[in-house]
């Protein structure tokens, strides 16, 4: 009989413990974060003091948010040393969506994010000329490294392309790779520039001499329209 009570309250603890641990499990507490979909759509723009002086930097902000991962203030936490950069990236932070923390409970809670924005230097200044003869990705990069496109992309039928743009040094490597016509996928879009980013590049010619270049590089992805 004894043994039958003892067994009875473990059966009765059990069930007692259990939804705590559900509930627990259901709402680890998460980092407010950006929103990458609204940083595609809201790309910083380029201050065109900052291009017609070809500087370059990083700038780190710290953006609070409130409960809500509503916007409100930011600050630079690192300087690019440019008060143009610095200022689009402030900018650029008004317009993007947040998602707020959650604690242990499942509530939302105010936060202070932090994010950091490369400025390359602007297309614009990698270089001055046209180019005789066109930079253009080698034919067995192309095969070694085919984009490793999301599952999404067959299951869901979708077909379309990704332009990249690339800065390409004088002896074909690529500088920088960026994302020139989102396909607003964003792991579309991480698939199409990786690739881009593993491929070797035969460079621009000029007066028969290689130079620095911008190459402007469409990539389709999906079953092309019928």
């Amino acid at each position: 009989m004894n043994d039958m009570k003892h067994a009875c309250r473990l059966v009765l603890l059990g069930a007692l413990m259990f939804p705590a641990s559900q509930a627990a499990a259901q709402y680890a507490s998460t980092d407010g974060r950006l929103d990458p979909a609204s940083r595609l759509r809201q790309p910083v723009v380029y201050p065109q003091e900052a291009i017609d002086k070809c500087v370059s930097g990083t700038t780190v902000i710290i953006v609070d948010v409130d409960g809500e991962g509503r916007f409100v203030r930011a600050v630079v936490e690192k300087s690019s040393r440019d008060r143009h950069l610095d200022n689009a990236a402030l900018e650029a932070a008004r317009h993007w969506v947040y998602i707020p923390p959650r604690n242990e409970k499942g509530e939302t809670e105010a936060d202070r994010i932090r994010i950091p924005l490369d400025f390359e230097e602007h297309e614009s200044c990698w270089t001055k000329t046209v180019p005789d003869a066109p930079a253009y990705p080698e034919a067995s990069s192309l095969e070694r490294y085919p984009p490793q496109w999301p599952g999404t992309i067959e299951a869901n039928q979708l077909s379309g392309e990704v332009v990249v743009t690339l800065l390409l040094e004088s002896d074909g490597s690529a500088h920088s790779v960026r994302i020139a016509k989102s396909s607003g996928d964003m792991a579309i879009d991480q698939a199409a520039r990786w690739a881009a980013n593993q491929w070797t590049y035969v460079p621009a010619v000029v007066d028969g001499k290689p130079v620095r270049s911008v190459l402007r590089l469409p990539i389709a992805y999906g079953n092309k329209p019928k």
